[in-house]
């Protein structure tokens, strides 16, 4: 099944330990990554239909000291609907109202609003492409604001009828996670905020002293289908939405 990664601190950050143990899941999700990083309202996206494990652009990425952002949003495929090519390949983006939104799904969804009704149109062929088109229609339709979380959560589990949905999405300025209602895979938090620990990952081999790597101001949270490291994760309550901004979490529990 596909798992998501996502990140959300206070200030710009480099994502290469939780991005090295979340690459690893690729082992499994065999047909595609990708991870996008934030700047403003605008975002780039990084993907490629084949294992992450096996990326040459993966590897440059995690090393890479100024691929930096306040906000990461990453995904690994195990196809169920789609080819294995570019387009059908995760994290998705169009922009809208004058930024661009990124978004990446976990599960299966039949369609939730008729093709003729959607504003935004897939490139590609995945439920998960058409997810973000329906999502962002709605959102005009309705004149949802990015910051009515009610409503954005309302929209959310009323899609949820239509299949099996984890996902996170950003517009640049707020993470939004939310769990499918049927608890379907999964989808935990961890927190990270000063004093730090020595932290180890669960797919490799490799620790590292937080204390030595970030600044006592430093804080923030870390998303992932399942736990990465052996901190302490949070299953999110299923059917619920969550948003983070500048490391705090402004809507859920």
């Amino acid at each position: 099944m596909c798992e998501l990664f996502g990140l959300n601190f206070n200030q710009p950050i480099q994502c290469s330990l939780s991005f090295r143990g979340f690459r690893h899941r690729g082992k499994h999700n065999p047909d595609g990554w990708g991870i996008a990083r934030f700047d403003g309202r605008d975002c780039q996206v990084f993907k490629e239909p084949i294992k992450a494990p096996n990326s040459k652009l993966a590897t440059f990425l995690r090393d890479y000291e100024s691929f930096v952002s306040k906000i990461f949003i990453g995904h690994v495929r195990y196809a169920s609907r789609g080819n294995h090519t570019l387009q059908n390949t995760h994290p998705f983006s169009r922009t809208f109202r004058s930024r661009k939104v990124v978004l990446a799904h976990n599960g299966t969804l039949d369609p939730v609003i008729p093709e003729a009704a959607l504003k935004f149109h897939p490139v590609g062929e995945t439920d998960s492409e058409y997810l973000l088109c329906a999502l962002l229609t709605m959102l005009s339709e309705e004149r949802i604001r990015f910051t009515d979380f009610q409503r954005i959560e309302a929209v959310l589990r009323k899609f949820n009828r239509f299949g099996n949905m984890n996902l996170l999405f950003s517009e640049g300025d707020h993470l939004y996670s939310y769990r499918d209602h049927n608890r379907y895979n999964g989808l935990c938090i961890t927190k990270r905020t000063a004093p730090f620990d020595r932290v180890s990952l669960r797919d490799e081999d490799w620790k590292v002293d937080l204390a030595e790597e970030k600044h006592p101001d430093q804080r923030g949270f870390v998303i992932a289908t399942h736990p990465l490291t052996n901190e302490k994760w949070n299953d999110m309550l299923p059917g619920s939405l969550r948003v983070f901004k500048d490391g705090q979490c402004v809507y859920g529990v």
